[in-house]
């Protein structure tokens, strides 16, 4: 047996799809079809700089050069043509790339390269920005004398178990940022105006020690957010009376949404203190995102620029930069607030799509303080209670207020959902003559614009009051889907399927809704697919689902009661027992349990099987 390893100093880089499975979600076809076009650009500069590909995998292409300086050449101008074919008003779906280079020892087996040269490229890759290249210290070593692209250095990373010298070539001086190295901890952030850190699983108890130990990590779906303070010696003596209330501001504008939770201010403090390291965050808090800001003041000019980091992935999510002129001092706090704000509301909540869908009919443009009206209102929506549907009339009251939107169909889709939630909750009379003005309303949402989300509404609001039955519902749900689909879309097609007795398309739909909702608020995605899973006998998709999310506090009722049934069942009656006396605590409704189940034998099985149980 020939044991003999065939080992070589190679050029590796990575070249990887940002968001390439969001892309897939709305549009497959034509996702695959801009990949194919990209795919030809790399191949082009390929051959042009000498390269090959020695491995793909879907989204991605990893390729060989002979020199660092064709690898570099090579990137640089691959990322110069998407970002030409971006620009063009001819391309449906704009990809964007990361590339990663790296120069080091691989082992060769069976024409594919393995070994850490490969993985630090992955890395590097990883750790590059949407349409950025991020190279190690070897290639940099090689290319500077010989090139007169310009380089930030990143100092030492740590990606995962590889430690590397990172540097990124910078295409646009926006590109330029700073991450924390190896050897520092991550707060206090150097010139940093505000951060905040986003926690995925929930609130954390700490002690008032100086080694600031962990006691617990309570789970919960509403992501936590820590605002720092800000560090402002690299301003003037004149500058820095911009910056004192910045802090109170972040705080108090993201305390507007109802999506977030923040960290008290006395237990901030007590983290810059004690400069806890992000891995510390991440590890021993359940810290998941850090944003951080950087403030530039010259003259009466400022510009910031908020990066959004994930800390479990260990990269740059979002990086952008906002230009503001100082005209006073409240104004500017009150505006650096709302860019913060703005940035969670459109990309970490994920409601960047359904924001441009909503409100592409606007020709001015939507505010932060707006969306997150927006953004509220559907919240309370989504309750389903009579509560819920007075506070999202009081919001909608006021976002009628907006400038320009004094049309009565500038609000059609939104007076709609209202006019069906009063029906629901009996707050309006479903008497005829309300029905026949709805399915008007309805008509002219189509009429106005045919996009996924009315042809789903109408579907929904349509059967969901009994003026069309289940074939004529799933044609309105045929035409959403034509090309793809999104969030709304997707939820209401599972309901409708889901109703209509199928419940694999049911389970397929909301899985999809869920997939493009990364923060579930309340768990209101997982808790429907929960259900369409157990309804299609996939019970052991169900519990992979929710056994990470089940010892959350705000863990939903109805799902604990199903749990506690599907113990019950299997004669595990201590448990079930316990499972129910758990759902009471989180405010279990009999009501509620019942809207959840779709079916109606499971359903009526389900209760009478509580009631044995609760007796």
């Amino acid at each position: 047996m020939n044991t003999e390893v065939d080992r070589k100093i190679a050029v590796i880089l990575v070249a990887d799809v940002v968001g390439y499975s969001k892309h897939m979600e709305r549009d497959e076809n034509a996702t695959l079809k801009a990949y194919a076009e990209c795919e030809k650009l790399l191949k082009a500069c390929l051959k042009k700089y000498k390269g090959s590909i020695f491995n793909t995998a879907g989204d991605s292409a990893l390729a060989e050069f002979p020199s660092a300086v064709n690898a570099v050449e090579c990137g640089v101008a691959f990322q110069n043509d998407i970002k030409k074919r971006n620009e063009s008003d001819k391309t449906e779906v704009k990809l964007e790339f990361r590339i990663g280079i790296n120069m080091g020892d691989v082992v060769k087996k069976e024409g594919n390269l393995f070994g850490d040269g490969v993985n630090i490229a992955a890395r590097l890759e990883a750790l590059a920005q949407p349409n950025g290249i991020s190279i190690s210290k070897s290639v940099y070593d090689l290319v500077v004398p010989k090139t007169k692209m310009t380089f930030n250095d990143l100092g030492i990373q740590k990606v995962k178990q590889n430690e590397f010298h990172a540097f990124d070539i910078l295409l646009e001086p926006s590109q330029k940022r700073t991450l924390k190295t190896k050897s520092n901890p991550i707060l206090p952030i150097i010139g940093a105006v505000a951060a905040a850190l986003l926690v995925v699983a929930g609130v954390f108890y700490l002690n008032e020690s100086e080694k600031m130990t962990a006691k617990k990590v309570i789970l919960s779906s509403k992501p936590l957010v820590f605002v720092s303070s800000i560090d402002s010696s690299r301003l003037s003596n004149d500058n820095k009376k911009y910056v004192e209330s910045i802090t109170g501001n972040v705080i108090s504008s993201l305390s507007k949404s109802k999506s977030i939770r923040l960290v008290p201010t006395k237990t901030a403090q007590n983290f810059e203190k004690n400069e806890i390291s992000s891995e510390q965050l991440f590890k021993n808090h359940g810290v998941k995102f850090l944003v951080s800001s950087s403030l530039l003041i010259v003259d009466k000019d400022a510009r910031i620029n908020i990066e959004i980091s994930d800390l479990e992935k260990q990269q740059i999510i979002i990086s952008s930069i906002k230009d503001f002129k100082l005209t006073g001092i409240f104004e500017f706090q009150d505006k650096v607030g709302e860019s913060i704000l703005s940035e969670f509301l459109v990309n970490i909540l994920n409601q960047k799509g359904l924001y441009e869908s909503y409100f592409s009919w606007r020709k001015v443009p939507v505010t932060p303080e707006q969306l997150l009206q927006y953004v509220n209102f559907r919240s309370e929506l989504a309750k389903w209670t009579e509560e819920g549907y007075v506070n999202a009339s009081t919001i909608l009251s006021e976002m009628k207020k907006w400038p320009g939107t004094n049309r009565p169909e500038d609000w059609l889709v939104q007076d709609t959902w209202l006019n069906f939630y009063g029906m629901a909750k009996e707050k309006i009379p479903t008497n005829q003559d309300n029905l026949i003005k709805l399915k008007r309303e309805l008509d002219k949402t189509i009429e106005i614009k045919p996009s996924p989300e009315n042809y789903s509404g109408r579907a929904l609001l349509s059967f969901g009051t009994g003026m069309i039955g289940c074939e004529e519902a799933i044609e309105d749900l045929k035409l959403a889907h034509r090309k793809a689909g999104n969030f709304d879309s997707y939820g209401q097609a599972s309901i409708i399927y889901g109703r209509c007795g199928y419940t694999e398309e049911a389970a397929k739909y909301a899985k999809n809704a869920l997939n493009l909702q990364p923060i579930d608020t309340n768990w209101l995605s997982t808790s429907r697919l929960a259900f369409r899973l157990y309804e299609n006998n996939q019970k052991e998709e169900m519990y992979l689902l929710i056994n990470d999310i089940m010892p959350a506090i705000d863990f939903p009722a109805s799902i604990l009661a199903l749990i506690a049934y599907d113990k019950f069942i299997d004669g595990e009656d201590e448990l079930a027992e316990n499972y129910l006396l758990r759902a009471k605590k989180q405010g279990f409704s009999k009501k509620a349990l019942g809207q959840a189940i779709y079916g109606k034998a499971l359903r009526e099985k389900v209760l009478s099987s509580l009631d044995s149980l609760d007796s």
